[in-house]
Protein backbone atom coordinates (compact mmCIF):
# COMPACT_ATOMS: atom_id res chain seq x y z
CA UNK A 1 0.00 0.00 0.00
CA UNK A 2 1.16 3.33 -0.69
CA UNK A 3 1.11 6.10 1.47
CA UNK A 4 2.19 9.54 2.84
CA UNK A 5 1.80 11.07 6.61
CA UNK A 6 -0.96 13.08 7.09
CA UNK A 7 -2.16 15.23 9.97
CA UNK A 8 -2.64 13.75 13.25
CA UNK A 9 -0.26 10.33 12.18
CA UNK A 10 1.83 8.97 14.76
CA UNK A 11 5.06 8.48 13.25
CA UNK A 12 7.83 6.26 14.56
CA UNK A 13 11.55 7.48 13.43
CA UNK A 14 14.40 4.73 12.99
CA UNK A 15 15.91 6.25 16.13
CA UNK A 16 12.92 4.85 17.96
CA UNK A 17 11.40 8.50 18.82
CA UNK A 18 7.66 8.95 18.06
CA UNK A 19 5.98 12.28 17.05
CA UNK A 20 2.88 13.64 16.22
CA UNK A 21 2.62 14.87 12.60
CA UNK A 22 1.35 18.55 12.65
CA UNK A 23 1.65 19.35 8.50
CA UNK A 24 3.96 18.33 5.29
CA UNK A 25 6.14 20.39 3.84
CA UNK A 26 7.37 20.46 0.58
CA UNK A 27 10.46 23.11 0.79
CA UNK A 28 13.08 21.71 1.90
CA UNK A 29 16.32 21.31 -0.03
CA UNK A 30 17.00 17.78 1.95
CA UNK A 31 14.03 16.21 0.48
CA UNK A 32 10.08 15.89 1.37
CA UNK A 33 9.47 16.38 5.28
CA UNK A 34 6.90 17.25 8.21
CA UNK A 35 6.46 18.96 10.84
CA UNK A 36 6.03 17.03 14.02
CA UNK A 37 5.26 17.10 17.59
CA UNK A 38 6.87 14.87 20.62
CA UNK A 39 3.68 14.45 22.40
CA UNK A 40 3.04 16.07 25.34
CA UNK A 41 5.03 19.38 24.32
CA UNK A 42 4.52 22.53 22.13
CA UNK A 43 7.82 21.37 20.48
CA UNK A 44 7.75 21.20 16.62
CA UNK A 45 10.72 19.53 14.95
CA UNK A 46 11.38 19.05 11.80
CA UNK A 47 11.18 14.89 10.51
CA UNK A 48 12.71 13.79 6.92
CA UNK A 49 10.66 11.33 5.13
CA UNK A 50 13.95 8.87 5.17
CA UNK A 51 13.95 9.33 8.86
CA UNK A 52 10.71 7.52 9.09
CA UNK A 53 10.27 3.92 10.13
CA UNK A 54 6.94 3.76 10.99
CA UNK A 55 3.49 5.41 10.51
CA UNK A 56 0.25 4.37 13.17
CA UNK A 57 2.35 1.47 13.96
CA UNK A 58 2.92 -0.33 10.37
CA UNK A 59 6.10 -0.69 9.23
CA UNK A 60 7.08 1.36 6.11
CA UNK A 61 9.65 1.76 3.78
CA UNK A 62 10.70 4.69 2.10
CA UNK A 63 10.76 4.76 -2.01
CA UNK A 64 13.87 7.69 -3.20
CA UNK A 65 12.23 6.99 -6.41
CA UNK A 66 8.84 8.18 -5.96
CA UNK A 67 9.53 10.32 -2.71
CA UNK A 68 6.50 8.23 -1.00
CA UNK A 69 5.99 4.98 1.40
CA UNK A 70 5.46 1.23 0.67
CA UNK A 71 3.60 0.15 4.02
CA UNK A 72 3.97 -3.17 5.42
CA UNK A 73 0.48 -3.52 6.72
CA UNK A 74 -2.67 -1.65 6.80
CA UNK A 75 -3.00 1.96 7.63
CA UNK A 76 -6.30 3.34 8.24
CA UNK A 77 -7.31 6.47 6.23
CA UNK A 78 -11.22 7.74 5.19
CA UNK A 79 -9.88 8.25 1.83
CA UNK A 80 -6.75 6.42 0.41
CA UNK A 81 -4.35 7.55 -2.50
CA UNK A 82 -4.75 6.26 -5.76
CA UNK A 83 -3.51 2.56 -5.77
CA UNK A 84 -1.34 1.10 -9.20
CA UNK A 85 -4.00 -1.01 -10.79
CA UNK A 86 -6.21 1.24 -9.20
CA UNK A 87 -8.65 3.84 -11.96
CA UNK A 88 -9.38 7.26 -11.62
CA UNK A 89 -11.50 9.83 -13.19
CA UNK A 90 -9.53 12.97 -13.63
CA UNK A 91 -10.71 16.47 -15.00
CA UNK A 92 -8.55 17.33 -17.84
CA UNK A 93 -10.03 20.41 -19.85
CA UNK A 94 -10.18 24.15 -17.85
CA UNK A 95 -11.44 25.66 -21.02
CA UNK A 96 -14.52 23.28 -20.89
CA UNK A 97 -17.00 25.41 -19.04
CA UNK A 98 -18.65 21.57 -18.84
CA UNK A 99 -15.43 20.05 -17.66
CA UNK A 100 -13.49 17.50 -19.65
CA UNK A 101 -13.45 14.01 -17.67
CA UNK A 102 -11.48 10.80 -18.81
CA UNK A 103 -10.86 7.25 -16.81
CA UNK A 104 -7.38 6.23 -16.37
CA UNK A 105 -5.67 3.31 -14.87
CA UNK A 106 -2.97 4.42 -12.10
CA UNK A 107 0.23 3.05 -12.57
CA UNK A 108 1.87 4.88 -9.49
CA UNK A 109 2.14 8.12 -7.63
CA UNK A 110 5.53 10.50 -6.81
CA UNK A 111 5.43 13.17 -4.91
CA UNK A 112 7.93 16.59 -5.33
CA UNK A 113 9.01 16.01 -8.89
CA UNK A 114 11.45 18.57 -10.05
CA UNK A 115 10.78 17.53 -13.63
CA UNK A 116 6.93 18.09 -13.37
CA UNK A 117 7.06 21.05 -10.69
CA UNK A 118 8.49 20.79 -6.82
CA UNK A 119 5.72 22.88 -5.83
CA UNK A 120 2.67 21.17 -8.07
CA UNK A 121 2.53 18.82 -4.87
CA UNK A 122 1.86 14.88 -5.65
CA UNK A 123 1.31 13.69 -8.98
CA UNK A 124 -0.31 10.25 -10.44
CA UNK A 125 0.82 8.53 -13.28
CA UNK A 126 -1.03 6.69 -16.06
CA UNK A 127 -0.32 3.76 -18.03
CA UNK A 128 -0.33 5.58 -20.82
CA UNK A 129 2.76 7.69 -18.74
CA UNK A 130 0.65 11.13 -18.75
CA UNK A 131 1.14 12.52 -15.16
CA UNK A 132 -2.31 14.06 -13.30
CA UNK A 133 -2.43 16.30 -10.12
CA UNK A 134 -4.32 14.76 -6.97
CA UNK A 135 -6.23 18.02 -7.28
CA UNK A 136 -7.99 17.01 -10.73
CA UNK A 137 -8.92 14.13 -9.70
CA UNK A 138 -12.92 13.02 -9.21
CA UNK A 139 -13.73 9.61 -8.80
CA UNK A 140 -11.62 6.62 -7.68
CA UNK A 141 -12.83 3.30 -8.74
CA UNK A 142 -10.11 0.78 -6.72
CA UNK A 143 -9.01 -2.03 -8.14
CA UNK A 144 -9.38 -4.47 -4.73
CA UNK A 145 -11.69 -3.45 -2.31
CA UNK A 146 -15.04 -1.42 -1.85
CA UNK A 147 -15.90 2.14 -3.50
CA UNK A 148 -16.08 4.32 -0.83
CA UNK A 149 -14.43 7.82 -2.75
CA UNK A 150 -15.62 11.47 -1.76
CA UNK A 151 -14.40 14.09 -3.59
CA UNK A 152 -13.94 16.74 -0.65
CA UNK A 153 -12.33 14.62 1.86
CA UNK A 154 -9.67 13.40 -0.25
CA UNK A 155 -9.26 16.94 -1.00
CA UNK A 156 -9.38 17.69 2.71
CA UNK A 157 -7.04 14.64 3.77
CA UNK A 158 -4.22 15.08 1.36
CA UNK A 159 -4.14 18.70 1.21
CA UNK A 160 -0.71 19.34 2.04
CA UNK A 161 -0.03 17.56 -0.82
CA UNK A 162 -2.21 19.04 -3.49
CA UNK A 163 0.61 21.77 -4.24
CA UNK A 164 -0.26 25.17 -5.43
Amino acid sequence: MLVVPIAKDVITTKDGVKYRVVEYTNYKDGGPALYAKIPKTSDVILVYFFDIAEINGTTVEYQKSSKIFNAFGKISRDQHLPQPDDSIVIFTDKTDPEGSKRTVEVASIKLKSKSLGINKGMFVKDRDGDYHRLKNILDLEPALGTHTFDRSSFISTYKDYIGV
